[in-house]
Parts: structure tokens; sequence; C-alpha cells
């Protein structure tokens, strides 16, 4: 039910660039909706329809604390390819894990009528694809577990001055004389321009014939990649040459174009990995056909060939010297994250035996580990659980205290199941250390990613028992 005024809309990801040019058609369509815009950071609205709230999507309990009372459509428009912390142990597939689950979570007890997710074109031979193509498809399967009124939306490349992607083409195309061109250049695609893209959110937004749909949006007709550089540098007024080999070489490709654009690895790697795939938009599954009809060039003079500095990609800066730190493990059938929590803390310290001890108070959900022999001990680290923000599917543990642990920490360890109760996300957040970052780095961080790495082998044998 929407209230007296409107729709209530809330938009996640809404300082990117699509969420920002989104807000402005929704308000076109919705005059008298009320839009709760989530971002990182408080910013002010110059429109008394448009409220931001600062939130950290990694945290649930955040999201719940910036969500409105009712929700009657939402827009997931997140990915976590920047930095989340002074220092990442984790995949960004992992991670858009927790961010899609915390959104769903929360979001699903608001009942939305509709829920509209953009991600990326995921090609028909779905086997063997990329960690950035699989991470899209993850996201949308937390989606559907969790078993919200769901539209998907599919793209490729998006043509806009602020998309990352298409920043990396006219970076390349701009500063280039020369380019040799690997064997990933040949491969077909089907870019969207910007507009086309907010036309179909828009469209499709409190429209029920759309609800439960998955469409692919193309905005021209397919075309190389190879194709899409000596257009744009035609448009551009560029002679570059080109000079194709016959090789994929994602190695040397990633390298290159992360050094020619300035483009952050972290972007760049994912996105290049993804290129030996066929990205070309399903005819059966086209939001618009008729966009389909038209040609790349047509798409390229109505767009801004404006290049943005590096900074500008990832606006997020992490707060000094914390720590984010994911593991996906294996979750044994029939088990759930609190069996994965308490054979955690029985496993640690048979694994550093003698040294490591662990004590647990089950009434008060206190956990210790300590360092020591017979009866001294050392409290390296200390735990709280969370019994009222944790369920059998997420364990939540307050980090705190210890010699280990900085007097700011404000960390939290939690085990959480995901995708179909395939897996366990072990995840750290927030965590700061006692010790001198430099020397966390290169001991205490390197030491849990191992101890995790081995608690990922004890629950493979697991299953096999």
């Amino acid at each position: 039910m929407t209230n007296e005024k409107g729709p209530v809309i809330l938009v996640a990801g809404a300082s990117g660039y699509i969420g920002r040019a989104l807000i402005p058609r929704l308000l076109e369509k919705f005059p008298q909706a009320q839009i709760v815009a989530l971002s990182r950071s408080s910013q002010d609205s110059g429109d008394s329809r448009v409220q931001w709230r600062a939130c950290d999507l990694f945290s649930l309990k955040s999201l719940e604390e910036a969500l409105p009372q009712s929700v009657d459509l939402a827009f997931y428009l997140v990915h976590s390819m920047g930095p989340t912390a002074s220092l990442d142990q984790g995949s960004f597939a992992d991670y858009d894990l927790i961010l899609a689950d915390n959104f769903a979570r929360a979001l699903k007890r608001l009942n939305p009528q509709q829920v509209i997710y953009l991600g990326g074109l995921i090609p028909e031979e779905e086997g063997n694809l990329s960690l950035h193509l699989r991470s899209r498809q993850e996201v949308e399967e937390t989606f559907a577990d969790h078993q919200l009124p769901l539209t998907i939306f599919r793209a490729g490349l998006i043509l806009g001055e602020a998309g990352s992607s298409f920043q990396i083409l006219l970076k390349l195309v701009q500063r280039l004389p020369m380019m040799v061109c690997p064997q990933w250049t040949q491969t077909l695609t089907t870019p969207v321009d910007l507009p086309s893209v907010l036309e179909a959110l828009t469209q499709s937004s409190l429209e029920s014939q759309h609800i439960r749909q998955t469409y692919d949006l193309a905005g021209c007709r397919p075309l190389t990649y190879l194709q899409m550089m000596k257009e744009t540098a035609r448009q551009l007024g560029r002679k570059t040459l080109f000079i194709t080999i016959p090789f994929f070489s994602p190695t040397l490709s990633r390298l290159w174009v992360s050094l020619v654009t300035n483009t952050p690895k972290a972007l760049v790697y994912p996105l290049v990995e993804s290129l030996e795939h066929s990205m070309v938009a399903r005819q059966n599954y086209l939001f618009n056909p008729a966009w389909a009809h038209r040609s790349y060039g047509e798409l390229l003079t109505k767009a801004s060939l404006q290049t943005q500095p590096r900074k500008k990609i990832f606006r997020f800066r992490p707060r000094r010297r914390t720590v984010r730190s994911v593991q996906r493990l294996p979750l044994p059938q029939g088990r759930d994250g609190e069996w994965v929590k308490n054979r955690y803390l029985l496993w640690l310290p048979r694994y550093f035996a003698p040294l490591i001890k662990v004590k647990v108070d089950e009434e008060l959900g206190h956990v210790v580990f300590a360092v020591g022999f017979g009866t001294w001990l050392w409290s390296l680290l200390e735990l709280q659980l969370s019994p009222e923000r944790s369920d059998p599917d997420r364990q939540l543990l307050y980090i705190k205290g210890g010699a280990l642990v900085a007097a700011e920490n404000k960390g939290r360890l939690e085990f959480r199941v995901v995708l179909r109760r395939q897996y366990v996300l072990a995840a750290i957040h927030d965590f700061t250390p006692a010790l001198p970052w430099f020397i966390y780095k290169v001991t205490q961080a390197q030491l849990h990613a191992l101890v995790m790495r081995a608690f990922a082998h004890h629950l493979r044998a697991q299953l096999k028992s």
C-alpha cells in the first residue's frame, strides 16, 4: 500500500551515477513520492520529497535504522568493487553477498510491492563464468532466496559520463595513439545508453506485469569491443592505429588497461576477466526490442565523451586502520550458522594446541581467546554474542577487547548462511588492531587468513563424513 501522498521509494546505491540520475526520473513519474536515498554519508537534498540517509550496508543494524517504516518500491544499485576498509581480506563477490543478504533481510520485513535490481548481462552459456558475472548472478539468487517480488535488469557496458567501464574505454582511446588489441577485443557485446537504462527502470516501477521478470537491456546492435573502440576514436577525432593479436592474455590486458587509464586494479581486473564471454543481450528477454536496432554510433552522438579523474571513480574513503575480512566456507548438509560458530570455537584451540585456549561462558555468550600454559592465560581476543541480533542462520559476536584489539575498536564477527544453504560467510567487520599497522598486516592478518583456510578445509572434510 502506498501512503496518502504517493509511494515510498527506497534507493540503495543512490550516490552512484545511476542512482543520482534515476531519482529525478522517479519524481517525474511519481510527483507525490517520498524517496529515501541511502548512501555511505549524509547529504543535503534540494527537494523535500528526497531524504538522504547515511547507512553502512555491511551492517544489518545500520540498514534497519535507515529504512523508513514502510517501502512500496526499492531499487538495488550497489556493487562493492571499491575499497571498504583500510585492509580488505576477501573478494568483492563475497562482499556483494553480504550486502545483498543484508538488504533482503531488512527489506522483506516491510513487504515491498516491488524490488528492482540492476545487474550484469549473463551469457547464455552460463558455465565457467568470471567472478564478476558470477557475483551478479549470486545477488539475483540471494534476492530470490528471500522471496522478494523482484524485477531484474541485466546490462552490459553502460554509456554514461560517470560509468566506470565507459570511462575505461574512453581513456584507452584518448591516450593511446596505437593500441595492440588482444583476442578479447573480438568478443561481441551489446552496450546500452544511460537514458535507456533510466527509462527501463522507471517504466517498470510499480507495474505489476514486470514483477518477477528478468530483462536484458540492449541499446544497439551487437558489435565487438574493437568496433566500439574504433567508432569511439572516430567520433573523438582520434586517428588511433589498432593492431590485433590472436590470443587473450588476460594478465597483460589487465595490467596495461589499469596503467593506461589510471584505474584501480580492483575495478579493472574483474571487468577484463569478464570480457572472454560474449556479453550479448538475449533476444527473447529484451525490455524494449526497438532499442536493439540502433547503431552504437547513434548512442555515442548523445553521450558525453568527457573523461573523469581517477578520484571520482571510488568516492568512498575508509576510516584509517580498519579491517574487513570475509571468507566463504562450505556448509555441511543439515547444519546452520550456529553450528559453524560452535564448531569454530571447538576447532580453533585444537588447531593451535597447546598454545591457544578458548573459554566460553554459554549463559552469557562470552568468548575469550587466550594464550598461555597451565593456569597462566593472557587474553588475546574477547567476543560477546548478541542474542537479539542472532538467529540460527546468522550468528553475530561483538569484539569487546583483548590484547590484540585497539581501544577504539568497534569490530564484530559473524557467521552467515547464504546461497540456498551452500555456504557460510565468516566475516570480520570494522576491526581495529592494537598492533602497529605494518606489523599487523604481515603477522596477525596473514595468520587469520591461514587459520580460515584451514577451517574451510576442516568443514570440507565434514562434507565427506
